[in-house]
């Protein structure tokens, strides 16, 4: 309908004016518009259309002829009254047409705005006309805030390889869902070798998002196949800044790095080798072996395809995963040294373990291979400990030794001389049949004694050891002779802690051996000896300087077979205990050797007899004297024997004394011979 203005014909002189129609909404050209031609909702301005006035077209009116016409605009917040911000007068003549007019620049603020306008002519408004929104949006994305990271696929863990830029041909990052996000936001996007990025970097791309995008978060920017490629290999970087409907640019996103890697993937590669010990398993010495690192328990990788120095080895130990080790080309086979708290990690076994690996490059791994099974076995005899797997277990029981006259703890004197020792000590935690304790003697480390557990052994009852004497005398001066024991359960073994010895046996040598006062020229006791044989044989044992009141002398006499004192006889022997006086030590003594049928009638026909004594001093040392051999006959030329009953075949010798025949002629013919 028309805009008509009527005179009042009630009221002509007063000039009021009547409008009877609708006045048409204003237009404003700047307002955006969508592919169809049609305004955006809210009548959204763009940024460029707020450096200067706001040009407004005022639809044409039925204008009252010869009266000057005038434009009065309202611009306020939507939903306000109205506000008369300017008046725009046409003066008679008024040309046919729409009318221009302008909203100030400075009222051009952030907000939603209702425009609209009254005609007055001759101070008589009419009403006010249809209000045309306009929005000013003058906040980028997201609140003006730095855009997240963009989100690379998953799948390449940090790298973009070769085969995966020839299988996709392209690379989509994911944007984060940002703040009061609408459609028709603009992501622009940057591919950077440089970090940061110079002023200039061209833009690589933009992506226009649609509210479908928004609705199913498809908020996505692809890197073509070429671009990566072209941009050549090493860490690359992607960004973006985000732009909305109505140009409002934000700050640029963080830098997401990526590695491009266009090198050939590791191929041909085998599966993992552990080496095993000579029992084929992995048992704790395999891991002691490993204490420095140049040993011990290893995982082998051998040489693959396309090895490159950016490459490292990541193995898994049965679900643990070892420290990486960098490729080294030249380097095959790589080892890993597997530390104990992996080897344990599942306990101390028998079992099986897995053990398998992956290529790492960047954050790109490989496919793990078919894992090889390798068992192992820590078990041990007796209670674990926290320096394992060391050898030297000290929570294992210490060895007692006793001697068997001294009973002194850890202590053998010389009172202990010629006599096996006994080591005591507790049984190890947790014993099964079948396991062993073997003794070792001092630092040559003479395994002396073992002991076999037994069906019903419970820990902590007392296992005694036999230590023999023939060892004790390697060794017989060592205030610290150490000894300890192996604990063994056939696989694995520990060593307990060292029991210190004292050992103090000293032993004086050589010293004088004992003479037969009553023995011949020629070494002889015969028929002719006074005292009669079975009388007692006379063994004298002289004074000596190492004899002092209170030791004992333990006299040893062994009848032998040969005149040499060899080939012992069986039951000829016995042993006569002294207790030396003061006179005794300085000058001496005599022991008689009796019984005369066990001890000296044995040796009928050219035997022999040793004698030597073993010096017992108060102070616990001992002496040894040298051994002498007197000869002994008790027949006859005859053949007849001599003895306690049968004297006879006697011959006086010119000395008066009897004496065998064929001894007494002999020494005739000697002395005529001297003679």
């Amino acid at each position: 309908m028309d805009n008509v203005f009527q005179l009042d014909s009630e009221d002509a002189d007063s000039g009021h004016w009547l409008m009877n129609a609708e006045f048409a909404a204003p237009v404003v050209p700047a307002i955006l518009k969508d592919d169809d031609g049609n305004e955006e909702a809210g009548g959204l301005l763009p940024r460029t259309a707020l450096q200067a006035d706001l040009d407004v077209i005022i639809p044409a009116w039925l204008f009252v002829p010869d009266r000057p016409n005038t434009v009065v605009l309202s611009w306020r917040a939507a939903g306000s009254p109205f506000n008369e911000v300017d008046r725009f007068t046409f003066e008679p003549p008024i040309a046919p047409g729409d009318k221009n007019v302008q909203v100030p620049n400075w009222l051009l603020e952030e907000r939603v705005y209702e425009l609209s306008y009254k005609i007055s002519v001759l101070n008589n408004e009419a009403q006010e006309s249809v209000k045309t929104t306009v929005t000013v949006d003058l906040t980028p994305p997201d609140a003006g805030l730095r855009p997240q990271l963009a989100i690379f696929p998953a799948e390449l863990a940090g790298i973009i390889s070769d085969e995966y830029l020839t299988r996709e041909g392209q690379v989509q990052c994911v944007l984060p869902r940002w703040f009061a996000i609408r459609a028709k936001d603009v992501a622009t996007w940057y591919w950077t070798a440089s970090n940061p990025p110079p002023d200039g970097e061209p833009v690589k791309g933009e992506v226009l998002f649609t509210q479908e995008d928004i609705d199913y978060g498809r908020l996505i920017i692809t890197v073509a196949e070429q671009l990566i490629r072209q941009s050549g290999q090493g860490t690359r970087y992607l960004y973006y800044t985000l732009r909305d409907l109505a140009g409002n640019t934000g700050p640029r996103s963080e830098l997401s790095p990526i590695t491009v890697d266009l090198t050939p993937p590791p191929e041909n590669l085998k599966p993992a080798r552990v080496p095993l010990s000579a029992r084929g398993l992995i048992d704790r010495q395999h891991a002691r072996e490993g204490a420095t690192n140049e040993g011990g328990v290893t995982v082998e990788i051998d040489r693959y395809d396309n090895a490159d120095v950016g490459h490292f080895i990541v193995i898994d130990w049965d679900g643990t995963e070892l420290a990486e080790i960098p490729v080294v080309p030249s380097g095959f086979p790589l080892r890993a040294y597997v530390p104990w708290t992996t080897l344990t990690s599942k306990g101390l076994g028998p079992m099986t373990v897995q053990v398998d690996y992956s290529i790492r490059r960047g954050t790109l791994l490989t496919p793990a291979l078919t894992p090889v099974s390798v068992p192992v076995d820590f078990t041990i005899a007796g209670q674990d400990h926290p320096s394992a797997p060391a050898l030297l277990n000290v929570t294992l029981g210490l060895l007692e030794v006793r001697g068997q006259n001294s009973n002194l703890i850890n202590t053998l004197t010389g009172v202990d001389f010629g006599l096996d020792a006994t080591a005591t000590v507790a049984l190890f935690q947790d014993p099964h049949p079948g396991e062993r304790m073997q003794v070792f003697w001092g630092r040559a480390a003479i395994r002396v004694a073992d002991y076999t557990v037994q069906p019903g052994d419970m820990a902590g009852q007392p296992v005694s050891f036999v230590i023999p004497w023939a060892v004790i005398e390697s060794e017989l001066i060592n205030p610290a002779l150490p000894v300890y024991y192996l604990t063994d359960n056939g696989v694995n073994q520990q060593l307990s802690g060292e029991t210190a010895v004292n050992v103090n046996i000293e032993v004086i040598v050589n010293l004088p051996a004992p003479s037969f006062p009553h023995a011949d020229r020629y070494g002889y006791l015969n028929c002719g000896t006074v005292p009669r044989l079975w009388e007692g044989v006379t063994v004298t044992v002289a004074g000596d300087s190492h004899f002092a009141a209170g030791d004992r002398i333990e006299l040893a006499w062994q009848g032998c077979k040969n005149l040499n004192g060899s080939a012992p006889i069986p039951g000829a022997g016995a042993t006569f205990s002294t207790t030396l006086s003061a006179a005794q030590a300085s000058n001496g003594f005599d022991q008689v050797v009796l019984p005369f049928e066990t001890l000296i009638a044995p040796m009928e026909d050219n035997g022999s007899a040793t004698a030597r004594y073993t010096l017992y001093k108060t102070n616990g040392t001992v002496g040894r004297s040298r051994t002498d051999v007197v000869k002994i006959t008790r027949t006859y030329a005859s053949g007849e024997v001599c003895g306690p009953d049968a004297v006879s075949a006697v011959q006086t010798s010119a000395t008066g004394v009897d004496e065998p025949a064929s001894t007494g002629m002999l020494d005739k013919f000697l002395d005529l011979f001297k003679k």
